[in-house]
């Protein structure tokens, strides 16, 4: 069976549970006390998974944390789910990048936030756009194979959209230049503004807006790149954001950073067009498309 909440996340809260409660002692102490390299405990504080569970408990077990207290078995279940497999550690998802198979773990399992400001994202993609957009990657000497890519983000898109859930799990927030730009060709693109408005119209795991460019924003404050925010069913995990580079993605995992960004996004959201106006804009979109074709 496969993980159903991030592994990743799972890591990183344990291991900034592990930094805390270690409080002044150094990673050298704490691996000696454990009888382990003191490298071992800071790829484990750091998110890696590299440790095996009976390493991590020997860290455990010489933390100031009582075997048989409720925290103690909590970190278990918090290590034990950090080295889950993922659906895409399945054979036929090999090759479909790095980038491609950290984005589905950080899926996996949260409510998503995502804001993007001149590219539309990963899970909204059509087949073709986002063909379109990996034979350029590739041009330009990305590393991963195109075929395996399209089969994962469809999976990561089944997992996301069809989620059995009351409530929308993700939300976006998109520039008008998203849909108004065309970085595939124009028929692609027609294509998927009108997938995009059906999305709009009829998910109901799903909220997209459009934020004007007459918004008025409280704070005066735009991200400068695009960026997504990750939310976990146990409030005692992490909120984990990812700024979206152009060659790699920054993740953020301290707290009062990743709140900035959770404010922040939040906030566009409010600014940000109802989703009936939208729709009507991804439409308007999607007919000039088929105009000028």
């Amino acid at each position: 069976m496969y993980a159903e909440v991030s592994p990743f996340a799972r890591r990183v809260r344990l291991g900034a549970a592990i930094r805390q409660l270690r409080g002044t002692s150094t990673t050298t102490a704490v691996a000696r006390a454990a009888g382990i390299d003191r490298t071992v405990v800071s790829k484990i504080e750091a998110g890696e998974r590299r440790a095996g569970l009976d390493t991590i408990l020997k860290v455990l077990d010489v933390l100031p944390i009582g075997e048989s207290s409720r925290q103690y078995r909590t970190l278990q279940r918090v290590a034990r789910d950090g080295l889950a497999r993922g659906w895409w550690d399945d054979p036929q998802y090999a090759g479909m990048g790095e980038r491609q198979v950290r984005t589905a773990d950080l899926e996996c399992g949260a409510t998503i936030r995502e804001y993007q400001s001149s590219m539309l994202p990963g899970l909204l993609q059509t087949e073709a756009y986002a063909r379109h957009r990996g034979e350029v990657a590739l041009g330009k000497g990305a590393a991963f194979d195109l075929e395996a890519a399209g089969r994962g983000r469809l999976r990561r898109q089944r997992q996301v959209l069809d989620r059995d859930a009351s409530d929308p799990v993700y939300h976006v927030v998109l520039e008008p230049q998203a849909i108004w730009r065309c970085p595939v060709p124009r028929g692609i693109m027609r294509e998927q503004l009108r997938h995009l408005h059906k999305l709009a119209t009829t998910a109901t795991h799903l909220s997209i807006r459009i934020l004007p460019v007459d918004a008025p924003l409280g704070q005066g404050w735009v991200p400068r790149a695009p960026f997504s925010v990750y939310d976990y069913g146990d409030p005692d995990d992490l909120t984990l954001v990812v700024v979206d580079t152009v060659t790699t993605d920054l993740l953020i995992t301290e707290p009062a950073e990743a709140a900035d960004y959770a404010q922040t996004f939040d906030e566009l959201r409010e600014n940000a067009l109802s989703a009936k106006d939208s729709a009507e804009l991804i439409q308007q979109a999607a007919d000039a498309a088929s105009v000028d074709a």
